[in-house]
């Protein structure tokens, strides 16, 4: 749930859980380790504060709640306090860690230097334990400064190529293998109110930085900026063919992350992620597949960019033991509740892999070929490419491809304004 997703009729607000809140547990005996006493007369000693973000699947805030019961009945001195925060999620967990009353657990995409020098983020290398090595090394990486740890994963979100078989067999095209053919695939596709792909309505979306990765440059090499290479040049060169070509959807009536352009045949092909295999296999069946994005060419490799959630302890929260336990009750230890809020409500990979392993829906069909493409081609965003860093890339993306600015020197001059931002991240 990388992107923003469908919203649906949820409920809003805060809920309390206190000691004795009936409900079932997840299964299993994940407690075992976090058994605690009771306060004097029954009444927690601590309340947490847990927030999350406006989850787009049915049932989500009812299992957060769940989860919160379930451990506040295992743990009668600790309630947890569940908000649902609409809207503007980052403004508003950005603003509320600057106070005092800023939540003492929370969910973010990204960790930067600047969350740890402002005590934003506390180390939860104790919390991970000796179960860290059941965690994909490259998924922690980008959350881990001075050897440290700062988050737990809660979600892992494959985003790579959907495509609908049959109108790949009427177009006699094949999985491309490489990005030219990509583009032979996508002018071949393009039909009438058909577009051969859609990857964001402004016909390049998650594309600008995919494609040079799939060159070989991941545009950032830990404080140094690298996009100002001939690799990415090449890179880029290519999309603005597939731009120009006019094969690319753009303006449809949701963005990306929603599969209707696919379902409905608006595209042949659809650059999104896990979390829509359900909804597509209730739409078209068997009629569609997915396969990385392909090697642009010879040096090159295919990518799957994984996106997700994690979960951080506040550094300034005045309960920092107590939210540390929470953490690792139900994101380490209580793998049934991972599993269940993977796959019970969207569709998602669990973080341990132990846990992804044994869940049967990521074991069939696409599933499976995603599951496959990301053990081969997966790859993750570096911690330091942040919206501010990447931000004069970005532009510098939109003057290449939809302007014809002249890439080489539009690099250049992108590069140099993006490494001044990057001098400026605190090192850790």
């Amino acid at each position: 749930m990388d992107g923003p997703l469908t919203r649906r009729g949820l409920l809003r607000g805060s809920v309390l859980f206190v000691a004795g809140a009936a409900v079932a547990a997840c299964g299993g005996d994940p407690l075992a380790k976090t058994k605690s006493t009771p306060a004097a007369g029954g009444a927690p000693k601590i309340t947490l504060n847990h927030w999350y973000h406006e989850y787009g699947e049915e049932g989500t805030q009812q299992a957060a709640m769940r989860y919160a019961a379930d451990f506040t009945k295992a743990n009668p001195d600790i309630a947890v306090k569940v908000s649902w925060i609409p809207g503007d999620y980052a403004t508003k967990w950005t603003a509320a860690v600057l106070t005092a009353d800023g939540p003492d657990v929370y969910e973010v995409n990204d960790v930067s230097p600047n969350m740890v020098k402002a005590g934003q983020v506390t180390p939860l290398d104790e919390v991970l334990g000796a179960e860290k090595s059941d965690f994909d090394p490259k998924v922690l990486a980008p959350y881990t400064w001075g050897g440290k740890v700062y988050a737990v994963p809660m979600i892992i979100d494959p985003m790579l190529l959907f495509y609908r078989k049959s109108l790949f067999q009427k177009a006699g095209v094949a999985v491309p293998g490489s990005f030219p053919e990509l583009v032979a695939a996508a002018k071949k596709l393009t039909a009438g109110k058909q577009k051969g792909l859609f990857a964001g309505n402004d016909g390049v979306g998650a594309l600008n930085t995919m494609v040079p990765w799939s060159n070989g440059n991941l545009l950032i090499d830990d404080r140094k900026i690298t996009y100002d290479d001939p690799k990415v040049v090449e890179a880029l060169i290519g999309l603005k063919e597939l731009y120009d070509a006019k094969t690319t959807l753009q303006g449809y009536s949701t963005d990306w992350w929603d599969p209707g352009a696919l379902i409905n045949g608006a595209a042949a092909m659809q650059w999104v992620g896990l979390w829509a295999v359900p909804g597509m296999t209730e739409a078209l069946g068997d009629d569609f597949d997915a396969f990385a994005l392909p090697a642009f060419g010879p040096g090159g490799r295919p990518v799957v960019n994984m996106g997700g959630w994690v979960q951080v302890v506040n550094g300034k929260s005045s309960n920092l033991d107590a939210a540390k336990r929470y953490v690792r009750w139900l994101w380490v230890e209580n793998t049934a509740a991972q599993t269940d809020w993977s796959l019970a409500y969207g569709f998602h990979v669990p973080p341990r892999v132990s846990a992804a392993a044994k869940a049967d829906k990521l074991t069939s069909g696409p599933a499976k070929t995603v599951m496959d493409a990301v053990a081969a081609h997966g790859v993750k965003q570096p911690a330091l490419w942040t919206a501010e860093v990447r931000q004069p890339y970005t532009d510098a993306v939109t003057a290449i491809v939809k302007k014809g600015a002249d890439p080489a020197k539009t690099l250049a001059e992108a590069a140099r304004r993006s490494q001044d931002i990057l001098d400026k991240v605190p090192v850790l």
